[in-house]
Formats: C-alpha cells, sequence, structure tokens
C-alpha cells in the first residue's frame, strides 16, 4: 500500500481557496461613496415661508377648480404617461426573464427521419438478402430534456438584483413624468390666463387713449391743440394694440398644449374663464435637503441605477469562477432498416458538467473592467444629479423671494397711481385740471397694472418651479 502524501491535496486546497476566495470578493463588492455631502437647509429660503403643504398635490393649493380638473384631467390620459407605464411593463418582463436563469429549463424534443439505403456488397447469401427492391429506412427520437446551472456564486442572484433596480429605476421616472405633466399643465394654465389678463388691460388703455383723441379733437377745433397732439395718440393707440394678437395667439399656444398633454386634439383645447387675478401659493418652508433628495424621482431613479451597476459589476466578477451544471435527458427511439430487424429501446442520461475559464484573451478581465466603470458613471451621474437639485431648488427660492419684493413694490407703485389718477380726475371736475392729465394718470397706473401682471407671472412660473424642484406632484 502506498504512503498517503497530504502534499498532493495542496493543489486541491489551493484551489478550493481561490475559489471561496474569488465568491467572497465578489460578495464584498460595494459601490464608491458619493462626493456630494447634502447642507443641513437650504440657504435661500426666504424668512417668511410657511409650512409645505401638500407637495403630492401642489397645485390645489392654488384654490382654482378650473386647474384642478384640467390637470387631474392630464395624468389620467397624458400620452407620455402611458408611455412610460409600457416602460415599466417592460422592465417587469426583463425581472422575469433574470429569475428565469435561476430555475430549470426544461423542454420536449422529438425527430422523425426517413431516406434510402445502398447496399456495397449485394453479394450475399440468398437467405440473408435484404429486400433491395425496397432499400428504406426510417427511426424516431423522442425524449424530454431538462438542463439547471446552479447559481452557487451568485452571479444569476445578481443579475436578478440589476434588473429589479432598473425596474424600479423605470417606476421612479414614471413619478418623474407625472411631475413634470402636472407642472406642464400649470404653466400652460397660468401662462394663458396671465396674457388674457393683459389682453383686457390693453382694451382698457385703448378705451382712454380712444377718450384722449376724442378730447384732443375737439381741443384742437377750439383751437387749443395741434394735429401733432392728435397723430401722438394714435400712434400710442395703434402701437399698444399691435401687441395685442401675439398675446392672443399665446394664450391658443398655451390651450394648444394644455389639450395635447391631455390627450385631446389641439382643435379641443379647453377654454379659459374670464382672466382675474388669482392666489399665488406662499412659499413653502420647513423643508431640509434630504427631505427633498429622498422625494424627488430623479433622485430615487439614479440611486437605483447605482445599485444596478454594482451588481452587475458583481455579476461580471462571477465569471471568473468555476460553472456547474446539471443535463438529464430521457428518451425512447427507434431506428428501422428494410429488411433487417429494427432497434428500439428507452433511457435517460445524466451528466454533470463544469467549466473553470483559463485563457480569454483578457475578455473577462475587459468586461469587469468595463461594469467597473460603468459603476463609477452611475455614482457620477448621481453625484451630478444631487448637485442639480440642489441648485434648482436654491434658485427657485431666490427667485420667488426676488419676485416676492418685486411684486410689493410694484403694488405700492399701483395704489399710488391709482390714487394719482383718482385725484387727476377731481382737480379736473373742480376745473382746477384738463381731462388729458386725467386720462394720462389713468393709463399710467393701467402700465403699472400691466408690470404688476407680468410680476405676477413670474412669481407664479418661480413658484410652480420650486414645487417641481422640492419633489412635489408624486
Amino acid at each position: 500500500m502506498r504512503r498517503f502524501r497530504p502534499r498532493r491535496l495542496w493543489p486541491a486546497m489551493l484551489a478550493l481557496g481561490a475559489v471561496l476566495a474569488g465568491g467572497c470578493t465578489v460578495r464584498d463588492s460595494t459601490a464608491p461613496p458619493s462626493r456630494v455631502v447634502l447642507p443641513a437647509r437650504f440657504a435661500e429660503v426666504p424668512a417668511m415661508a410657511g409650512s409645505p403643504g401638500d407637495l403630492a398635490r401642489w397645485w390645489t393649493q392654488w384654490h382654482d377648480p378650473v386647474l384642478d380638473r384640467l390637470v387631474e384631467g392630464a395624468l389620467a390620459a397624458n400620452p407620455d404617461l402611458a408611455v412610460a407605464r409600457a416602460h415599466v411593463r417592460q422592465a417587469g418582463a426583463y425581472v422575469t426573464v433574470a429569475r428565469s436563469a435561476l430555475y430549470p429549463t426544461v423542454g420536449a424534443t422529438g425527430d422523425i427521419a426517413g431516406g434510402g439505403l445502398g447496399w456495397s456488397n449485394p453479394a450475399v447469401p440468398a437467405a440473408l438478402a435484404p429486400n433491395l427492391g425496397d432499400p428504406a429506412t426510417d427511426g424516431h427520437l423522442a425524449g424530454l430534456a431538462a438542463a439547471w446551472e446552479p447559481d452557487i456564486f451568485g452571479g444569476r442572484h445578481a443579475d436578478l438584483r440589476a434588473a429589479r433596480a432598473v425596474a424600479q429605476s423605470v417606476a421612479e421616472q414614471v413619478r418623474g413624468t407625472r411631475m413634470l405633466v402636472a407642472a406642464d399643465v400649470v404653466q400652460s394654465y397660468v401662462g394663458a390666463v396671465d396674457d388674457l389678463r393683459r389682453v383686457a388691460l390693453i382694451d382698457r388703455s385703448a378705451t382712454v387713449l380712444d377718450r384722449m383723441e376724442a378730447y384732443a379733437a375737439a381741443r384742437m377745433a377750439a383751437g387749443q391743440a395741434t394735429r401733432a397732439d392728435i397723430d401722438s395718440i394714435w400712434a400710442r393707440r395703434r402701437a399698444l394694440l399691435a401687441a395685442r394678437p401675439m398675446l392672443v395667439a399665446d394664450a391658443d399656444t398655451r390651450r394648444r398644449r394644455i389639450a395635447v398633454l391631455s390627450g385631446r386634439p389641439p382643435e379641443k383645447a379647453p377654454a379659459i374663464p374670464q382672466p382675474a387675478a388669482f392666489a399665488i401659493p406662499p412659499v413653502p418652508g420647513g423643508i431640509v435637503p434630504v427631505a427633498v433628495m429622498d422625494r424627488r424621482p430623479d433622485i430615487r431613479a439614479r440611486r437605483e441605477l447605482v445599485d444596478a451597476a454594482l451588481e452587475r459589476l458583481r455579476s461580471a466578477r462571477t465569471d471568473l469562477l468555476p460553472r456547474f451544471g446539471l443535463e438529464f435527458f430521457g428518451g425512447n427511439g427507434r431506428l428501422r432498416f428494410d429488411g433487417l430487424p429494427g432497434l428500439s429501446g428507452s433511457g435517460g442520461l445524466m451528466a454533470l458538467t463544469t467549466y473553470l475559464p483559463i485563457f480569454t484573451a483578457g475578455r473577462i478581465h475587459a468586461q469587469i473592467d468595463a461594469a467597473d466603470a460603468r459603476l463609477d458613471e452611475a455614482v457620477t451621474l448621481y453625484d451630478q444629479a444631487l448637485l442639480t437639485a440642489l441648485s434648482e431648488v436654491e434658485t427657485a427660492y431666490e427667485s420667488r423671494a426676488g419676485l416676492d419684493v418685486q411684486g410689493q413694490g410694484l403694488s405700492a407703485a399701483l395704489a399710488s397711481a391709482q390714487r394719482e389718477a383718482r385725484d387727476r380726475l377731481g382737480l379736473f371736475d373742480g376745473g382746477q385740471g384738463t381731462l388729458l392729465d386725467a386720462l394720462q394718470a389713468r393709463l399710467n397706473a393701467i402700465a403699472i397694472e400691466d408690470a404688476g401682471v407680468r410680476s405676477e407671472d413670474g412669481r407664479a412660473m418661480a413658484t410652480i418651479r420650486l414645487a417641481t424642484a422640492l419633489g412635489g406632484g408624486w
């Protein structure tokens, strides 16, 4: 009997150690940390900021039933949302495909064959001679085949986790689409209302200029004004009315945009109610950056893509490790030659297969390097999304605060201009002033009111941007 030599087990032990070490390396893979440090609070939040309110349905804070109906209609029938939901179904199907790799594959197989037969040596005893007049052969084979590759090192499970992360990322994109659709409807509606408000102000100014022109004509007839005075008023009126068609067209464009967002043809654009000042919601406050990043769907989607890239890297590293498989075939077959006894039988085969890559010309390591680079890219894009989100919130807060101050100044200026218009009209009624001065003061007040409408439009758009930047709308 030969002496037992432990050193002969060393290669096997070293190989087993390498396999186990490789498996631990795969499981221990981690993503690079984010390089973005979130601040404790937003720097540009104005002091008068109120409570966050209902960010999930932030448009209801405008207290406009028409707006609420338009937003809800768009969210129910928007084509972009339908496409996004289809993407979710596709991602779910890919999850099922990835999960199927964990289970055995079973299939039925069958073959039927037939053909001719040529004998190379027909000179045989007559008793053994086959029927050479019908040299044919036929056969069949039918059976059941199964194959299974156990996921010993977790590569297929990593693929499944990656597919699930991608599916979750796609689901977050649906939420992001909802947010953008709601914001688009509100922007279009608010913009159309402001356009129509400015059209109404143009019509009021034109009425005042008509009275000024008639007054100047009467004074010219009395020798107290010249034709140049009338021409100046007429030119102002024409220049004012020249802006009206573009405002009407802009309002109609916004209405058609709402129709398309709601899945309707532009010819069925919704009507905008009579223009009136609407209540712009107060600035939401009390929201910290961490909560915003946890709420925003674009950030959540990027986070899921980082997880997916990490799992794909883990899967790629398992390609360096052995692969084992089980295969089974069981079936029944028959083979017949004319003139000879047929052969038939049934049985089964089972095999254990293994594969260990030895030389692949660097292909596997290159795939691992590519997966590692994609993980770095995913982390960088996640950091970029964080920085962009922080900038959007700070910019929206600052813009809204600046426009609030501007609006307060214009409100004070309008009140003063309206007092002047009333005072000059009183002076005219008392015989201490001219009607021309009173009408000019009224025009000045309307011009300041128009500037206030444009400022309100800016405040409204800044409010919408702030709501979406804070992750409202889903």
